[in-house]
């Protein structure tokens, strides 16, 4: 299954695009004649989307992207003026994505990663939201994976981390991880997850007890400031 489900249509009072994509599905296109992705899909229902001049020239408004994998809600401005407007959320922190995972508790962490700090192991475990933090590095075979960068992380993972702390709002209930962030880096939730001894089901590339199946991981929620009114609007599946 590769259709995407429009939840939010562009209209001139709402000039965006809210959709889920499945999984499977990559996010944006490799060039403008790509068509097997979540934006070409959208902009192939409504054309004014290819209009808009985003970061990369073939992704236009996309304003964020999900791993192929992950399925879930995409943003994508419709006018210049409210992708212009929708970025400048996302810098600001007012960008706010929630995803849904199933986790493994008590997860083996693979090479790489540093100690997970024991007072918010603790706090995760006691059903408490908890702010898991870093900085992140590549790692494996072309840089196909990353690892977080914290504190007491050797001086060689220090050397290669960027500059940028990422932070990810966590809440396990039973087998299921509820997570929030405003700004992501790649494959962010999923490897902070995992750090804290809870790996998703399913995940190839961080869970150390992963046997295939589906990646149980679904981007749930989202939510801006509207591009016209600045009044926060919410999206969920």
């Amino acid at each position: 299954m590769d259709d995407i489900k429009i939840i939010s249509a562009p209209t001139a009072e709402n000039p965006f695009v809210v959709l889920y994509k499945p999984a499977g599905l990559p996010s944006a296109p490799l060039d403008e004649s790509d068509s097997f992705n979540a934006f070409a899909k959208a902009a192939a229902l409504f054309p004014e989307l290819r209009a808009v001049c985003g970061k990369k020239d073939c992704e236009h408004g996309l304003l964020h992207r999900l791993d192929t994998a992950t399925r879930g809600l995409l943003v994508i401005g419709a006018t210049q003026e409210a992708y212009e407007v929708l970025i400048l959320a996302q810098k600001s922190g007012l960008f706010e994505k929630t995803y849904t995972a199933t986790v493994d508790k008590n997860s083996k962490c693979l090479e790489g990663f540093p100690a997970f700090p024991i007072d918010k192991k603790n706090a995760l475990l006691g059903g408490k939201w908890c702010s898991i933090e870093s900085y992140f590095r590549p790692f494996g075979k072309k840089g196909a994976c990353v690892r977080p960068v914290a504190e007491n992380s050797g001086m060689a993972a220090k050397k290669k981390c960027g500059k940028k702390i990422y932070r990810t709002k966590v809440l396990i209930a039973g087998n299921t991880a509820t997570c929030k962030i405003s700004e992501g880096y790649r494959h962010q939730v999923r490897c902070h997850l995992a750090w804290a001894g809870f790996a998703v089901k399913g995940d190839e590339l961080y869970n150390a007890q992963c046997t295939g199946g589906e990646l149980c991981f679904e981007a749930t929620s989202v939510q801006f400031p509207h591009p016209l009114s600045a009044k926060t609007v919410f999206f969920s599946v």
